[in-house]
């Protein structure tokens, strides 16, 4: 996907990101990274008891931290500098075998006034197969105006 300078986005424009699917490992490997120790996310017979789900489920963040590499393959190189996520709302569960995407869709554009610089804000909706959003929330980013010299 081609990635725009600030100057090239509009307010209302949506964007789609490449899927993927979330894997047995991706569950392991972020738990163990950011030392998470919750049953739901570590403990299948436990989740099977005793969660709401009925199984482990990935750990909300790292739905973001996926949602945040889907996020940079369209932005990209005009990225200067995040200056802010919030709002996360967590909807539904992702589990092993889930495939997600991203939708972007640029909700504010705002000028700096130096010429160099303009700040995106951008709503991501993490879309799994069924069409459901288990994940949405907000950024603010700071872009390059123009093309790198």
């Amino acid at each position: 996907m081609p990635q725009k300078t600030y100057d090239e986005y509009f307010v209302g424009e949506v964007f789609e990101s490449y899927a993927r699917t979330i894997t047995e490992a991706d569950i392991v490997n972020f738990t163990c990274f950011a030392g998470l120790k919750l049953p739901m996310f570590i403990d299948e017979e436990f989740s099977k008891k005793h969660s709401i789900f009925g199984t482990r489920v990935a750990p909300g963040l790292m739905t973001a931290s996926i949602a945040a590499g889907m996020l940079e393959d369209i932005l990209g190189k005009y990225t200067l500098a995040a200056l802010g996520l919030d709002k996360f709302k967590f909807t539904a569960p992702v589990k092993a075998g889930d495939t997600l995407h991203s939708r972007i869709t640029v909700e504010g554009l705002k000028d700096i006034g130096d010429g160099k610089r303009g700040v995106i804000t951008v709503r991501i909706s993490v879309v799994n197969q069924t069409g459901a959003v288990p994940l949405e929330f907000w950024g603010n980013f700071m872009m390059r105006k123009g093309e790198l010299p």
